[in-house]
């Protein structure tokens, strides 16, 4: 009997992998092609430019370009190849210099042109093997915001059924109130986890739509806290185009943030208005307050500013971080003013200013 015939499969390869792998080939083959082109060049000039002119030193560009595109041993065979390349030009150029000693003297160039691509691909090693540990940092950090998001969602829904539950002491709804408050945070720190991601990637679209800033902030403050939040605004609309829901992000931070630095039963004041053709929104709190060093550090991400006063309501320092990137991408922006420690913040959201409906444009 024969035997049945087996067909041999290629293993298939995705697309988009296909393309990522034929792009790197076109650009190595582009770096390999710049990196020759510029040696032939440097040379070209260095011998046709007489003694007086030293044009060697050029050589470091080919070199750098292998060494942070190519990688280490196209940069060690461009070293070497330049190091020829100025012996040749200085015994055809210079003839006044003895051959044994353009000869020492290309060795010596070559030697450090050697140590210059090693270290340069080393740098390049180093930050690739960053960005590695960034990246699955961040990955790690998404994962766990998933799984706190859905924990929170959990959380919340037994608090629902525990809190009517009947006859509870005033124990247990204290539990409960701190379970409650526990879950938000869970859940702002899971949102701003991946409110970064996408921000940061740019994997997200603004869904602008035109509303009227003053009424948008005076129902978050309404809806925040409107005991201790206090609003002034002005008479006329204040028209913005934003995507609602992440101004909305961008916005509660700013009030929360103050909120919680702040000494329980003071006031927050709130501000809405329009200066220099930009919309701002403006909170100002009577709180632990800000040092002048700190100013550079509260919108970096994981920019944590912990004192005696604020170590037990520090957060991982995202929110602030997260304020930022959504001012930033409708070309806005957003900046801290501060006397000193102990005498309250300000901070200042600003937005451009757009068109009332149906205005003339």
């Amino acid at each position: 009997m024969s035997q049945p015939e087996t067909a041999l499969r290629t293993p298939s390869v995705p697309r988009g992998r296909v393309a990522e792998v034929d792009v790197k080939g076109r650009q190595t083959l582009f770096m390999t092609l710049l990196v020759v082109f510029s040696v032939a060049v440097i040379w070209l000039v260095d011998i046709s430019s007489g003694p007086e002119y030293g044009f060697a030193i050029f050589y470091l560009i080919p070199i750098g370009i292998a060494s942070w595109w190519l990688g280490r041993r196209p940069a060690i065979a461009t070293a070497i190849v330049s190091g020829a390349a100025w012996i040749s030009a200085d015994i055809l150029s210079r003839t006044a210099i003895s051959v044994p000693a353009s000869i020492w003297n290309g060795i010596t160039r070559t030697v450090i042109f050697l140590v210059l691509a090693v270290l340069l691909d080393q740098v390049r090693r180093e930050r690739n093997a960053l960005q590695s540990v960034d990246a699955h940092r961040e990955e790690s950090l998404a994962l766990v915001a998933h799984t706190l998001r859905r924990s929170a969602t959990e959380i919340d829904a037994a608090i629902a059924d525990a809190s009517r539950a009947p006859a509870l002491s005033a124990a247990e709804r204290d539990a409960i109130l701190e379970l409650r408050r526990q879950s938000r945070n869970f859940n702002r720190f899971a949102e701003d986890v991946l409110e970064v991601g996408q921000l940061e990637t740019g994997h997200f679209r603004l869904n602008k739509g035109r509303f009227d800033l003053s009424e948008f902030v005076a129902t978050l403050v309404k809806e925040t806290d409107r005991e201790r939040l206090q609003l002034v605004a002005e008479a006329d609309a204040v028209w913005v185009d934003a995507d609602p829901e992440r101004l909305r992000t961008a916005i509660e931070h700013l009030l929360n943030n103050a909120l919680r630095f702040s000494p329980a039963g003071s006031t927050v004041h709130v501000s809405v208005d329009v200066r220099d053709g930009r919309a701002r929104v403006v909170v100002k709190d009577q709180g632990v307050g800000l040092a002048r060093s700190h100013l550079p550090t509260i919108f970096k991400k994981y920019g944590r500013i912990e004192t005696p006063e604020t170590r037990d309501r520090i957060g991982v320092g995202l929110g602030l971080y997260v304020v930022r990137l959504i001012a930033e991408a409708h070309g806005g922006s957003v900046s801290a003013a501060s006397v000193g420690l102990g005498l309250g913040s300000t901070f200042t959201l600003q937005l451009p200013v757009a068109q009332a409906p149906g205005s003339s444009q």
